[in-house]
């Protein structure tokens, strides 16, 4: 009769009373993070179970952490959000993303970050495919970027430049002109740009 009772006990016992935090922790201490997330998992299941997902942001970043050191970069890019309230997630969030997943290699899930940013972080994707030598895209985007902004806006002038570049790249020297041309007369002392003119100038004679 006492050995029944006592299995009927453990059936009954809450799973909020087990301490799972705790469980957690020391699973994350030992590099065991794939236990870590079950037990953080299991605090979001038996004790926020009818809550909205910003009464355990906390959870959900150390589960993401724990994901970061498995290396599940598809899981943390799909949880990431999560740990924020939706009115603070921004580009800064969402490029602090970015440059863990390029570090981790993954350009594929990069983009689809820099696709769901949208026109914040145009000028880093832009940069970004530049990096990766796609410049054809690049071009396009940067022409997207300059229709969208004026010619008075801070930091045009390192637009233009890249611009130039870009056009020197797909050989469209007399594109590259304009807007080399853009910058020496707004500031004629720039050495960079003037350089370029004098090579695009140069390939223009010739062609």
């Amino acid at each position: 009769m006492g050995l029944f009772n006592f299995f009927k006990k453990e059936q009954d016992i809450d799973p909020r009373d087990i301490d799972y935090m705790s469980q957690a922790e020391d699973f994350e201490k030992k590099g065991d993070f794939v236990s870590a997330i079950s037990e953080y998992d299991k605090i979001i299941q038996y004790v926020y179970v009818e809550k909205e997902p910003k009464y355990f942001r906390h959870i959900t970043k150390r589960i993401i952490n724990c994901h970061l050191k498995l290396g599940n970069y598809e899981k943390v890019s799909e949880l990431w959000a999560l740990q924020y309230d939706p009115l603070d997630y921004g580009a800064k969030e969402m490029y602090e993303l970015i440059k863990i997943l390029e570090a981790a290699g993954k350009l594929d899930l990069v983009m689809m970050i820099y696709d769901r940013a949208g026109k914040p972080l145009l000028r880093n994707k832009i940069e970004f495919l530049i990096k990766q030598k796609k410049i054809p895209e690049a071009n396009e985007l940067m022409n997207e970027l300059l229709a969208s902004i004026q010619e008075t806006q801070p930091g045009i002038i390192e637009i233009w430049i890249a611009k130039a570049k870009l056009s020197l790249s797909l050989r469209k020297w007399e594109e590259a002109n304009k807007y080399l041309n853009k910058i020496v007369e707004k500031d004629s002392h720039n050495i960079e740009a003037r350089k370029l003119k004098e090579f695009c100038m140069k390939q223009i004679r010739m062609n």
